[in-house]
């Protein structure tokens, strides 16, 4: 793990994109700041430890991502990491399986 981005106790260092609650659903997410610009990383981290305290609202303040897109506005890019495809948007799409069955 000595090349990972991320180590046992630090935070993920931040690649660019950001996120920001919408100020309709501050509400739902007590900790964080609705309206102010926040690394995409720092905000995931957020969710899961908000998801950790009270597992009942997964379904409300996680969708298919965990940062819901009525929920946040998004803003940059990220590099993606070395052996990742370029045309996909997300890291997680990196792991789906290509749309041609292969």
């Amino acid at each position: 793990m000595a090349g990972s981005a991320r180590k046992r106790g630090k935070a993920i260092e931040p690649r660019g994109r950001e996120a920001r609650l919408r100020t309709e659903f501050g509400y739902l997410y007590p900790g964080i700041e609705a309206g102010a610009w926040v690394p995409v990383e720092s905000l995931i981290n957020q969710v899961v430890t908000l998801l950790y305290g009270d597992p009942d609202k997964s379904g409300v303040i996680t969708g298919s991502r965990l940062l819901r897109e009525d929920h946040f506005e998004f803003r940059g890019s990220s590099r993606r990491p070395q052996g990742w495809p370029d045309s996909l948007s997300r890291m997680s799409d990196a792991s789906a399986a290509p749309k041609d069955g292969r």
